[in-house]
């Protein structure tokens, strides 16, 4: 009788011991399957906070993307230009294509050079606007050159430095041939005007071949690269075009004096100047994601 009941004592102890096991054995459980929620959300954080881009830094007094700057660049250019020319035609037309034909040789379009450089208004306004926009356009040459510097092979990084200095020579020489006019200061305007064209012309030319060949191989055009170059390429042969017809009716006119040769002249010259300013528009596509900012310390940089 003592036996039996040590017995069943023994075994109901077991069992009160069994059933205490299980439970800390269950909330053993449930604390590591706790455990490896928060791991799983402490990774899911982590995961989220790489993927996600970060946040713009807000130290900076101004900050403006590179597609506006050009667009706003460009605008204010062509709104002057084409005032310039309107405004010519308007109030100044007879004086503006008397050329050493004389009156009976009969135009319709003053020239470029005429139309922003023999009148005070147009002179002033074209001028400011050029200096003004000088620098905007040699910091964008800037950024420029290290984006090309990212994209182009590095056997072909001379090419990228002759761009630069291309295009420096572009800005500079429009600047030059904006303040001295073929009316006042005939000499320094034509050697101005030659380099620019030059400059420009190459400038097109080698920036279109070196996108389309030079590429680091491994590196793939976006959709809105493929969109620039492809207008790149047409801006310059249509540029090209219009330039040696340009040049053809020029010289035409000197020989003949044909009535209409010199409008045509003029015409294919502002064909030209606005196929080469959206050439440079094309900048929207190629820097689309950069900004230029300036910073607390009146630093600028661009990122």
């Amino acid at each position: 009788m003592l036996i039996s009941t040590i017995k069943l004592r023994v075994v109901r102890n077991q069992s009160i011991l069994n059933s205490q096991i299980k439970k800390k054995t269950w909330r053993w459980r449930k604390i590591a399957s706790g455990m490896n929620d928060l791991r799983r959300i402490s990774s899911m954080i982590q995961n989220y906070s790489v993927s996600c881009p970060e946040k713009p830094d807000k130290r900076y007094l101004f900050q403006i993307k590179v597609y506006w700057l050009s667009i706003i660049t460009l605008l204010s250019v062509l709104v002057t230009f084409v005032f310039c020319v309107l405004w010519t035609i308007l109030f100044k037309l007879e004086d503006a294509t008397s050329t050493h034909c004389g009156y009976r040789v009969k135009n319709y379009l003053p020239t470029i050079s005429t139309a922003v450089g023999n009148y005070p208004v147009q002179r002033f306004i074209w001028t400011l606007v050029i200096i003004a926009h000088s620098p905007i356009r040699l910091i964008v040459v800037a950024i420029y050159y290290q984006y090309y510097n990212s994209i182009i092979k590095p056997s072909l990084h001379w090419c990228v430095v002759l761009l630069r200095f291309l295009t420096t020579v572009e800005v500079c020489s429009l600047v030059v041939l904006s303040i001295f006019t073929s009316s006042d200061y005939y000499s320094i305007h034509e050697k101005s005007f030659v380099t620019f064209i030059c400059a420009s012309e190459l400038n097109m030319l080698i920036s279109s071949i070196l996108l389309k060949k030079g590429r680091i191989t491994k590196t793939v055009m976006t959709k809105l690269e493929i969109r620039s170059l492809k207008y790149k390429i047409c801006f310059t042969v249509f540029n090209m075009t219009s330039f040696a017809i340009a040049g053809y009716c020029f010289l035409r006119h000197n020989a003949y004096c044909e009535s209409g040769v010199y409008t045509f002249f003029a015409l294919f010259e502002y064909l030209v100047v606005l196929s080469n300013m959206t050439f440079h528009l094309t900048a929207v596509w190629d820097l689309a994601g950069v900004s230029l900012v300036v910073d607390d310390n009146l630093n600028l940089t661009y990122r």
